[in-house]
Formats: C-alpha cells, structure tokens, sequence
C-alpha cells in the first residue's frame, strides 16, 4: 500500500448522515483508517461495535433497566408474576437490574428490522436455572399462598427500543468524533503526512474517541429521525464545522 494513501473523511459522515446506509460501513472504514495510522484506541472501538462486546465492559448506551419476571407453581395453579429486583440480594441485584446488549451492529440492525415488523415491544433474556434458587425466598415473602410456592422459570426483560435507540446513539457519536477528526486534520488525510508525528496526532484522535464516543462532551448531538431523514443538531463550543 502506497504511504501516500489519502483517507477520505467525508465518506464517513456522508454514510453517516444517510439513515439508510449500514452503522457496519462507516465502522469498517474508520478501522481500517485506525490500521493506516496504528491507533489501537480507534481498532478496538470499531471492533468491538462491528463484532459484539464479548466479555468486555459495555458502554453506558449498550445498557438499559430491566424488569424481572418469575412463573410460579403453587399446587397445581401456575402464575407469572413481577418480582421486584430491589427485593434480591446485592450480588443478584447488581447482576438483573441492567438488560445488556452484546450484539454487534449488523445484528442489531436486524433485530430492529425484525422487531418494527413484527411489533414485538419487548426484549427477553431468560435466568439459568442455578438462579432460580436465589429468587425462591423474595417471591415467597411477596405472595402468600396456603401452599408451596415454587419458582419453576425467569426471566428478565426490556423494551425493544433501546435496540433503535443503541443504533442512533452509535451514528450521532460517530458523526461528531468524524467531524472532530475532519475539523482537525482535513476531510482528505494523507497517511504519510500524518505518520511524521504518528504519536502526537493519535494522542489527538485517542482524546477525540473519549471525548465524543466514550463520554459526552464537546459537539455532542442530539438527533431524531426515522426510515429515511435524519435531523442532527449539532452544538459546538470551539472551532469551526464545515
């Protein structure tokens, strides 16, 4: 590869700004630009979001509140009931209260394809057995029974937005972290160029990604949008935007 190769910024944030268009291309695009320019912060970011987090900390936007419901088995009568998370333990409390998303993008652009069509208004995460245990004695403490009460299954579960709304938070901060970048160093970055001061310039980027993708800071957007148009309004407290 030519190390006069030029990276178009620009084809980012047009498929950005295109509601259309796969979250998976402008992420493809900004990891291979991180692998032009060796920046370890902006591979493991795009892999992550392309891939799935799997076994690593998921980002606030990936996580939404969750509810808890059980089946019970009292005789030969059988119940689904809420069960009150604030109600378990802490280790289970910590563990229940939050329905997270693993799921790479391309996934979750399917599941919210699959979902807008079928209408299915929820997300349901089922409880391995071994739990079921720990949830006996709150579910006998609040409903009273004559009999035994078992808890034979649970679940926790989640609105299905959050899958739309994971979505729109992906590509509003990817936008303001491109325009960040394009701002800086130009819409067309010659790799060569940038190379000469290799360390400096990802340290550049490295305070863009978690200002603007890890944490909400400068340029933030807030934007709504369905199908086909995007409204972003985009709020800038220093430099210029094109």
């Amino acid at each position: 590869m030519s190390e006069n190769h030029t990276f178009v910024l620009q084809q980012v944030i047009d498929d950005l700004l295109n509601c259309n268009n796969s979250l998976e291309s402008p992420l493809l695009k900004l990891n291979y630009f991180a692998r032009l320019i060796k920046n370890e912060e902006l591979i493991q970011y795009t892999n992550l979001e392309i891939n799935g987090y799997k076994g690593t900390e998921l980002p606030s936007y990936r996580k939404t509140v969750a509810t808890l419901n059980v089946k019970l088995q009292a005789w030969h009568n059988f119940h689904v009931k809420e069960l009150p998370i604030s109600m378990l333990d802490k280790p289970l409390i910590e563990k229940l209260s939050f329905f997270d998303i693993h799921d790479g993008i391309k996934v979750l652009e399917n599941t919210a394809l699959k979902a807008h069509k079928n209408e299915s208004p929820l997300l349901i995460s089922e409880l391995p057995m071994e739990l079921l245990a720990f949830l006996q004695p709150a579910a006998a403490k609040l409903y009273k029974t004559d009999v035994e009460l078992q808890v034979i299954s649970a679940w926790i579960s989640a609105n299905s937005n959050i899958i739309i709304q994971i979505l729109s938070t992906v590509r509003s901060k990817l936008l303001a972290f491109t325009m960040e970048i394009a701002d800086h160093f130009g819409y067309n970055i010659e790799i060569s160029s940038f190379k000469k001061q290799e360390i400096s310039n990802n340290n550049t980027i490295n305070n863009f990604i978690r200002t603007e993708i890890i944490n909400n800071g400068n340029g933030n957007i807030n934007n709504t949008g369905d199908d086909t148009n995007l409204v972003a309004e985009i709020t800038l407290k220093s430099g210029k935007k094109e």
